[in-house]
């Protein structure tokens, strides 16, 4: 079983959308049962308000018929490290933020999503720049990549 959670500042717009993505890509490869896949914020202020997913996220997921369930914010914990086996940020600022709250990454886990794509870059915050569209298709193209660098 491969466990990956997906790390974005909130967890309500680029994480989430990471994860159903992700889910809906090895869904479709039929590798379901191989993989537990989940995401987390790096600050806890939505997690306090119990914040679910962005409507923005919501509905670009919709739009392109990626299926989601309901999903509340939580703050990555230390634990978190010990458990998953691929922790991926979506950006420098998150593995910075993620370091600062598990620790060194001694064991290589914290990556940033885009990293293991053809162009490494940050995803950038559809919370600033409103701009959904751009976000899940840079996160597509991190998760088809990271898929890959996995050679399942």
């Amino acid at each position: 079983m491969i466990k990956v959670l997906f790390v974005c500042l909130g967890n309500i717009c680029r994480s989430p959308m990471a994860q159903f993505v992700f889910k809906q890509m090895v869904e479709e490869r039929g590798l379901s049962d191989q993989f537990e896949i989940d995401s987390a914020a790096t600050e806890g202020y939505n997690e306090m308000c119990h914040a679910g997913i962005h409507y923005g996220t919501r509905e670009m997921l919709k739009s392109m018929h990626v299926p989601f369930e309901e999903h509340y914010s939580r703050r990555i914990r230390p634990s978190d490290y010990a458990y998953y086996d691929y922790i991926l940020a979506m950006d420098d600022s998150n593995v910075e933020d993620i370091q600062s709250i598990v620790g060194v990454d001694t064991d290589n886990k914290i990556h940033r999503l885009l990293n293991f794509a053809n162009k490494p870059r940050n995803i950038k915050d559809p919370w600033y720049t409103g701009n959904f569209d751009e976000t899940y298709w840079d996160i597509v193209e991190g998760c088809d990549a990271f898929l890959k660098h996995l050679k399942l």
